[in-house]
Parts: C-alpha cells; structure tokens; sequence
C-alpha cells in the first residue's frame, strides 16, 4: 500500500473514530461528570453505566472496530469499558464483533491496493504463522497474540488467499480470549473484584502456550523439509 493511500485512510479513520468518541462522550457525560459523586454508592453507578441504553453498544462496537482496523491503536481501554459499561457477556460479544469487523475491513482495504510489506522484527513470526502446517491455526493463533501487530497477521491472511468464511473463522477464533480478559475484566473490575487478575494471569499463559505451539510445529516443519 502506497503511503499516500495509508494516510488517506488513516485520516479518515481517526476522523470516525473522534466523531464515535464524541457521540460516547455525550452519551456519559453526565455520569464521568459526577463520578466522585456515584462512586461512593457502586450498585448506583453500575445501574447508571448499564442503563444509558443499547444504542451505546453499537457506538462501542464501531470503536473497536476502527481501531483494530487502524495499525498501532490500541483496544484494549475502550473493550475494558465494554465490558464495565455493559457487562461481561454484552461486553464479550461487542469486542468480539468490533474485532472481527476491524480486521475484515483491514484485510479488504489491504487487498484493494498494491501493497508491500516492510521488514520487521516480528516479520519472521508472521511467515512463521503462515508456513504452519495448518495455517488458519496459525492465523487464529496470530491473532490470539497482543504482542503480535495484527497488520502483519492481515497481510499473512491476504497472502493465504483464504475464502471470507475462512477469514472470518480465523479472526473469531483468534479474538475470543482477549475479548473474554477484556470484557471479563472490565465486570470484575467494576465490582471489585479480584478475580480479574487471576483470569488476567490464566489467559496471558495461555498465550505464551500459543506462541510455544507455533515454535514447535516450525521445528517439526524444518524437520521434514
């Protein structure tokens, strides 16, 4: 992708992204206004957050939807408030569908124009995730990673000249534990709860298992070639 068009659609993005912020904005207003005021009374502030109506999820959706589709802009803050403003299964399924939608955008608009992908430290990775001997389990594991840019999990798609069925599988499966840590997370938190942490520490361990899964099956690869 040439960088006038990476710009381009940067811009525009950010732009939706400040007009979607604004619109949540609006919509909270009142109540990051008088935090201090509800924090004191929980059960008080839980209700004013779950009860701003169903629209909001909708709002926190294309959020996360833009910024997985945008290279370098995190998630996470808005998918933790997901999942304390709406709750852990409403939660769970906004940042699953926000992801989705966001990386199926990015793969299209990446699809659409000539595109080469720069050398990078994590480059060796994402070849790594491709050259599996499954590689939609590559992908999905791809994406499963945080530490891993999901623009390089997007080109790996791209160049895997997958089915949108498939494409879509790979993501969904990938998005599910860190839309559960976040979503999951952001409930507990608000109530104050510790387990937060622990699930934190479970899921961060699995995905250190995944990466242990990926190194393995390139050395069982390498082995047979």
């Amino acid at each position: 992708m040439k960088l006038r068009h990476k710009i381009f659609f940067i811009t525009i993005g950010l732009l939706i992204l400040a007009g979607l912020f604004a619109a949540i904005w609006l919509n909270y207003r009142d109540i990051v206004e008088n935090f201090f005021k509800y924090a004191f009374d929980r059960q008080t502030l839980i209700n004013l957050l779950r009860h701003q109506g169903k629209h909001n999820a909708v709002l926190f959706m294309a959020v996360i939807a833009i910024e997985s589709a945008i290279p370098g802009i995190p998630i996470a803050a808005i998918a933790i408030l997901s999942g304390i403003c709406f709750g852990r299964w409403l939660g769970f399924g906004i940042n699953i569908c926000g992801i989705v939608i966001g990386n199926l955008l990015a793969i299209n608009i990446l699809g659409a124009f000539p595109h080469k992908i720069k050398p990078s430290r994590f480059r060796y990775l994402a070849d790594r995730l491709k050259n599996m001997r499954h590689p939609r389990m590559g992908l999905s594991i791809g994406y499963a990673i945080p530490m891993l840019p999901t623009l390089l999990v997007n080109y790996a798609a791209l160049e895997l000249k997958m089915s949108l069925k498939n494409k879509t599988l790979c993501i969904l499966i990938g998005s599910l534990p860190v839309s559960f840590l976040y979503a999951f997370g952001g409930d507990e938190l608000i109530f104050g709860n510790t387990k937060a942490v622990v699930i934190a520490v479970v899921i961060l361990l699995l995905l250190f298992g995944l990466y242990e899964i990926i190194r393995r099956d390139q050395k069982m690869v390498a082995g047979k070639a």
